[in-house]
């Protein structure tokens, strides 16, 4: 166990923030990039990872990379309230001319995911009978991974999706 926490620490390290009282939220979330290193990306950050209602972040910097113009931070939110939380998993790079986003989400509904995923705006790409998930796939090409799992009377539809983006510093 030491061994793996020896190398989670040498890979990354990173801070936890709460929802502060009076602070501006863009600001302290920026601040937390400028922190680790990344300032070339401001709008592309706050233009993709906004911080929602009665959030908590944790955010860490990958330190494996010895290209000095080349700075990956991770952003990780929590927010919502019991019942109704969604988990997001944003992961900037920055290089030398732009700015990358690798957004990845869980969300965890209960009922059916027959209840809980809306057949107008999603359709069945890969149906896998062998396997818990079901691959869907929106007009816009998102896919979206979804589970149902049951314990007792009680369902659940967790949902995963992902995203890429790019932008210009800014």
């Amino acid at each position: 166990m030491k061994a793996k926490l020896v190398i989670t620490s040498v890979l990354s390290f990173g801070i936890a923030v709460t929802n502060p009282v009076l602070a501006n939220d863009e600001q302290i979330l920026l601040k937390s990039f400028h922190d680790y290193g990344m300032s070339k990306c401001d709008s592309f950050i706050l233009e993709n990872s906004k911080l929602n209602n009665n959030w908590n972040y944790f955010i860490d910097k990958h330190v494996g990379f010895n290209d000095e113009a080349l700075t990956e931070v991770t952003v990780t939110q929590i927010f919502g309230s019991k019942g109704d939380t969604i988990k997001t998993q944003d992961t900037y790079i920055q290089t030398a001319t732009k700015c990358f986003l690798r957004k990845t989400w869980t969300l965890t509904f209960s009922g059916s995911c027959a209840e809980n995923i809306d057949g107008n705006a999603w359709y069945v790409s890969t149906k896998m009978p062998d396997k818990d998930y079901t691959t869907y796939k929106n007009a816009g090409g998102l896919e979206l991974h979804a589970k149902e799992i049951s314990m007792g009377n009680f369902k659940a539809c967790v949902q995963e999706g992902s995203k890429r983006a790019n932008s210009a510093h800014g």
